[in-house]
């Protein structure tokens, strides 16, 4: 494909199809995104790689269908963007309801993942009058020169957290200092939990994931634990048949022994995946990832160094 046609492509999928129906109502509008998803144009790099490797480790009765669903829900991520541009921080759409409850004073800090799409969860702590920082890898500059389109989107959609939330994003690495003065001034800092080796090398601690030998890093909870703040979990349950959303916030968490709070985390996020695989961003970097993760599920008394990443 030419650099141009990659170029209208790129455009095509994170602006012009999510805004095209944006303005009917949702019932109509989810099934015009559900119409584009059938496109195989349409995120065809992370379908393509979900429906390659999800099936090793789960059971994928009908890859049309989940590459169907995949795409959707890639789609529904920059629909989600289109949706809360020029929207007041505070809105919530009718598709989108809440199970469960914000701690209603203090800081903490929210912990979700790449599942589904949440961009409603900064959306809804402003409703309730707390403001919100995420952690975020920086940009790849080099991204900039081989894909303009979406390093302008990436950063739209990072200036859309930072304005629904009213604080700027905290980039690794080196965030420990900007966490914690976040916290100490009372603000609510949102980190995604899994995050490979290969973006976060440091901090990786074993966990089993999918049946797998895998990894996820703890520096958000060892952070908590510093700052004396709970971590509360959240996470989106999609109905992918008719596009409604359900943002789930469960119960807050004292971070006394970090692996144990690891431990609960990795089961909800085993839990979330084998529920709705199509829903994780994550495939393409799964293989990578347990073989980055090998290392740390050494015997005892054999080397555990933290794992090395090319």
């Amino acid at each position: 494909m030419s650099v141009w046609r990659r170029r209208l492509l790129d455009w095509w999928i994170l602006y012009l199809a999510p805004w095209l129906p944006s303005r009917l109502p949702w019932r109509w509008a989810y099934r015009c995104y559900r119409l584009f998803a059938r496109c195989q144009c349409m995120y065809g790099e992370p379908a393509r790689a979900a429906t390659a490797i999800a099936p090793q480790y789960l059971p994928i009765s009908d890859p049309v269908a989940f590459a169907h669903d995949v795409r959707s829900v890639w789609l529904l991520d920059a629909v989600d963007l289109a949706l809360s541009r020029g929207r007041p921080p505070d809105h919530l759409p009718a598709h989108v309801t809440v199970d469960g409850d914000w701690p209603e004073q203090g800081p903490f800090v929210a912990v979700g993942f790449h599942h589904a799409a949440a961009l409603w969860a900064f959306h809804d702590l402003r409703r309730h009058g707390r403001r919100a920082a995420m952690v975020l890898a920086r940009l790849d500059a080099q991204q900039a020169r081989s894909h303009p389109v979406r390093h302008r989107y990436a950063r739209a959609r990072i200036a859309e957290l930072e304005r629904i939330g009213g604080e700027p994003s905290i980039l690794r690495p080196g965030v420990r200092d900007r966490v914690l003065a976040a916290l100490a001034r009372g603000t609510v800092v949102i980190n995604l939990l899994d995050v490979p080796p290969r973006l976060a090398p440091r901090g990786q601690h074993p966990v089993p994931l999918l049946g797998q030998p895998a990894s996820l890093p703890v520096g958000a909870l060892e952070l908590a634990r510093a700052a004396g703040v709970p971590v509360v979990p959240y996470w989106i349950d999609l109905d992918l048949a008719g596009g409604r959303r359900r943002l789930v916030i469960g119960a807050a968490r004292e971070v006394a022994a970090v692996d144990d709070v690891l431990a609960e985390l990795a089961e909800l996020l085993d839990r979330l995946i084998r529920t709705q695989p199509a829903a994780w961003h994550m495939w393409h970097e799964w293989p990578a990832w347990l073989q980055a993760a090998a290392p740390l599920h050494a015997p005892a008394g054999t080397d555990r160094a933290q794992p090395s990443v090319s």
